[in-house]
């Protein structure tokens, strides 16, 4: 049997790669899912999984092979991160905040087909990642009696499907074929997580007193996790892939935020234009307030903005002038 693509050699992903130039991509990058994969793995760190998944995901869509793939994990640990980079490669990607979706015909703007209203027509092969998706699904009644949860998973049913779909626009009725386009759905499902780590916790008192205590995410959420959690089986038997993103340790927060070619240090250094210097303490606190606020980097860096946004006025009011270095201590 041949070794997955991920356990074979393969030819480092070209750092100089400007990711402008379409043709690059098309011609090279789209015919081999390592250089995907590698593009990937320069921009996340660890998740290995998800990036091998994601690359295969785009490698086939490209190839006009479509996939449905559910991604569930703690927030701050790469999923939003991934659909991005997946955006960066194939511009034809929308990225939906399924938080706030409702289903058609009841009232608000963002319903869960209002994302055609971005698909060119001449161009219908797009990769849709539904952000936030626990959240459109969560099990809650009107007070009519009906579940809200089951009612939008109805109108989810209908992408899955491959069924053709038509809005109506100031230019006039349009349908799409949604078999020609992949979906993602990513959600932490931290209740569910929970909830399971409760159930396999277990404390036995008396003389040989023992206490086990599982924390959420320790254990990868099945299909039928999902299920339990509200997602109706009509739509979880259409998923082609189920991924799990691991929880980062604080020991990763630490490399990431400084080490890590994507970490936000460098990032933020090549925005601004200036040399940060951070202290081991302050990386170590910056990393803890990561990792226990359950924010991930996103946390990281807002941190770090506003004390370079601070640093960078004072030496404007101080000096009149653009600091080439900041230390934070």
């Amino acid at each position: 049997m041949s070794k997955p693509f991920y356990a074979q050699g393969y030819v480092p992903y070209k750092k100089d790669i400007n990711i402008e130039d379409k043709e690059f991509h098309q011609k090279e990058m789209f015919t081999n899912p390592c250089l995907i994969y590698d593009y990937f793995k320069n921009n996340v760190y660890k998740q290995d999984e998800y990036l091998r998944a994601a690359s295969m995901l785009l490698f086939n869509h490209v190839k006009g092979i479509t996939s449905r793939m559910i991604v569930c994990g703690p927030p701050g640990n790469g999923k939003t991160l991934v659909a991005e980079c997946i955006k960066n490669l194939w511009p034809n990607t929308i990225i939906v905040n399924s938080a706030t979706l409702t289903k058609d015909g009841w009232s608000g703007d963002n319903k869960v087909t209002s994302f055609l209203n971005q698909v060119d027509p001449d161009e219908q092969n797009c990769i849709v990642v539904f952000d936030e998706f626990d959240k459109a699904i969560t099990s809650h009644t009107t007070s009519h009696g009906e579940n809200v949860g089951e009612l939008i998973q109805s109108e989810f049913l209908k992408l899955v499907e491959g069924q053709t779909v038509s809005i109506v626009t100031k230019e006039g009725k349009l349908t799409y074929d949604t078999s020609k386009m992949s979906f993602i759905f990513t959600g932490s499902f931290a209740v569910k997580a929970k909830d399971i780590a409760d159930n396999n916790s277990t404390k036995i008192f008396g003389f040989n007193s023992e206490e086990h205590t599982e924390k959420a995410f320790d254990k990868e959420l099945s299909i039928d996790d999902f299920i339990d959690f509200g997602l109706i089986p009509e739509l979880a038997s259409r998923l082609t892939d189920v991924i799990n993103v691991r929880p980062l340790s604080l020991k990763d927060f630490e490399y990431l935020i400084m080490e890590h070619p994507a970490s936000p240090v460098k990032k933020l250094e090549q925005q601004f234009g200036v040399e940060l210097k951070l202290t081991k303490k302050k990386l170590k606190e910056i990393a803890k307030d990561a990792y226990d606020s359950g924010l991930g980097v996103r946390n990281a860096t807002a941190r770090l903005r506003n004390v370079i946004n601070d640093k960078i006025f004072r030496e404007y009011e101080n000096n009149k002038c653009m600091p080439e270095s900041i230390k934070i201590q």
